[in-house]
């Protein structure tokens, strides 16, 4: 099977879809599939209506001997992918990993509202437009791929029919865990101190800014977007990972930390119901009370034996996930429509 891997995001950049296609990219070759992967970030230095263009020509251009035009988000690369996909006569289907209308309506276009409300709602012209086009993509995808039960709910308040919607779980990323001593050593940082790592895009609900006006005694607070090997540094030194979060598609980043057996505070947001058991792999918080986390992180800290129970739990839940084959589910996917 030749597929063109269209996505927003490439390494070197940082990200789920980043990481995620360069997975695809790695696992379909050595399945005997041929693949190319056109990233939209290698645009991004023109004008902004030139580099959707230019990004339109080079789908056209390489997507001509393809079998599938496989997309990464519905609007970015998904717009212009599902229309040369027309004029080139090829299948197509899109992973849709969260609504892009929202995310951008929240950062760009003054929306409140977190996703769950938007649904119902309507905007102005730019967030209306975005929806229409996102709402087009889908629509005329021959298949979606989504992470997670709840993104499936919420294409089907796009009006997506649910033959269409196919689940594939994130599976978790290999990175290679370091002792925390020597992790600790390499960074610099002092063994006794405690350390909460809440890595993450500055988005709006990420929750951040209440998480640094938190006051922890005996704690460092390290938030931010990190290089792969850094992240995988503070993952190993830290002794809670927090995630406040008012929306999640599906987080790799909590199976990431559940892989590394850490005592895990995030909320219930989202895709995140699907695999935070509350009190057995991790500890869900109201999104954004300020003092129901200070409690949590307090209290978690102060229990080493509510920490280990959390760890087993989370190392547990991150084992079922290491043993999918979302490559193997993603190419079954892709080989269904041809």
């Amino acid at each position: 099977m030749k597929i063109l891997i269209a996505t927003g995001i490439y390494p070197p950049d940082v990200g789920g879809p980043a990481t995620y296609s360069a997975r695809l990219a790695k696992e379909f070759p050595e399945r005997g599939h041929d693949v190319k992967v056109l990233s939209f970030g290698s645009f991004r230095f023109l004008p902004k209506f030139a580099r959707h263009f230019f990004y339109f020509i080079n789908v056209l251009w390489m997507g001509h001997d393809r079998d599938v035009i496989f997309a990464q988000d519905p609007v970015s690369v998904g717009f212009v992918s599902v229309i040369a996909s027309k004029i080139l006569r090829k299948k197509f289907v899109i992973r849709i990993a969260g609504d892009y209308a929202w995310e951008q309506g929240v950062m760009r276009f003054g929306v409140k509202e977190l996703l769950d409300g938007f649904l119902d709602k309507e905007y102005g012209f730019f967030v209306e437009l975005l929806k229409k086009m996102e709402r087009f993509s889908a629509r005329h995808a021959n298949t979606i791929i989504v992470p997670s039960n709840y993104l499936a709910g919420v294409l089907q308040k796009w009006g997506i029919d649910k033959s269409k919607i196919f689940l594939i779980y994130n599976t978790v990323s290999f990175l290679e865990r370091i002792p925390k001593k020597e992790a600790r050593r390499k960074l610099g940082i002092s063994q006794d101190k405690n350390i909460l790592f809440a890595p993450g895009r500055e988005v709006p609900w990420k929750g951040f800014k209440m998480l640094k006006d938190l006051d922890i005694q005996n704690a460092r607070l390290v938030v931010g977007t990190f290089p792969r090997d850094e992240y995988t540094l503070w993952l190993s030194a830290c002794d809670i990972f927090l995630l406040n979060t008012g929306y999640e598609g599906f987080s790799h980043q909590i199976l990431e930390a559940m892989a590394f057996g850490k005592p895990i505070i995030t909320t219930d947001a989202g895709g995140n119901k699907e695999i935070v058991k509350n009190g057995e792999n991790a500890l869900a918080v109201e999104y954004n009370n300020k003092e129901a986390w200070r409690a949590a992180i307090t209290n978690l800290l102060a229990d080493p034996k509510l920490q280990e129970i959390i760890s087993q739990g989370a190392k547990e839940t991150a084992k079922k996930f290491l043993e999918k084959d979302m490559a193997g589910e993603t190419i079954k996917v892709l080989g269904s429509v041809i």
